[in-house]
C-alpha cells in the first residue's frame, strides 16, 4: 500500500533552500527553473543562513499575494500591475518573507505517507520539510505522493 510506506521512501533530500532575505522575482525564478538547476517544484525551504528553517514559499504562496494585491489595486483604482511592477522595482522592497507561509511543521523520515497527506491537507501545503535530530534533511512533494500512486494503480489494476 503506497500510502503505509515511510517518509525516507519518497523524500527528496536535494531540496531547493532560500533565505527570507531573497528577493521574490528570484524565488520565482527558481521555482520556474529559470534560474538553478532544476525547478523548485510546487515550493522551497525558507532557512537562515545558520540553518534555522523558517517555513516555506510555494507556488500557492505567490498565487495568494498576487490575488492580494490585485483586490487592493481594485479598492484604490489602481492598475493592479503596475503596483506589482513598483514593488518589483526593488529588489530589497518584495522578499521571500513576504510572501512565505511561516510554520513549524515538519515530518520526521520514519512517518507514513498518510501522515504527510494528512498535514498537507490541514495546512494547506504541497510540501513538508523532513526534519532528523533538529535539521531538515528533505522534503517530500504531494506531486511525489501522488506520482507513487499512479504508479503503482497502473502497475497492478486491480489494487
Amino acid at each position: 500500500m503506497p500510502l503505509e510506506r515511510q517518509i525516507w521512501d519518497l523524500m527528496d533530500n536535494r531540496f531547493i533552500k532560500v533565505t527570507p532575505e531573497t528577493p521574490l522575482k528570484e524565488a520565482c525564478a527558481i521555482l520556474t527553473g529559470h534560474q538553478g538547476p532544476k525547478p523548485g517544484g510546487p515550493g522551497v525551504v525558507v532557512m537562515r543562513a545558520n540553518g534555522e528553517y523558517l517555513g516555506v514559499l510555494s507556488i500557492n504562496d505567490i498565487l495568494r499575494y498576487l490575488n492580494f494585491m490585485y483586490d487592493q489595486a481594485l479598492r484604490e483604482k489602481e492598475n493592479w500591475l503596475d503596483r506589482l511592477m513598483d514593488r518589483c522595482a526593488d529588489d530589497s522592497l518584495l522578499s521571500v518573507n513576504d510572501v512565505m507561509t511561516r510554520f513549524d511543521i515538519s515530518i520526521r523520515p520514519n512517518q507514513k505517507i498518510i501522515e504527510a497527506v494528512r498535514i498537507m491537507l490541514e495546512e494547506d501545503v504541497d510540501l513538508l520539510p523532513v526534519e532528523d535530530a533538529g535539521k531538515i534533511i528533505g522534503v517530500i512533494y504531494g506531486e511525489t505522493i501522488l506520482g507513487e500512486i499512479a504508479r503503482l494503480v497502473n502497475k497492478n489494476p486491480n489494487y
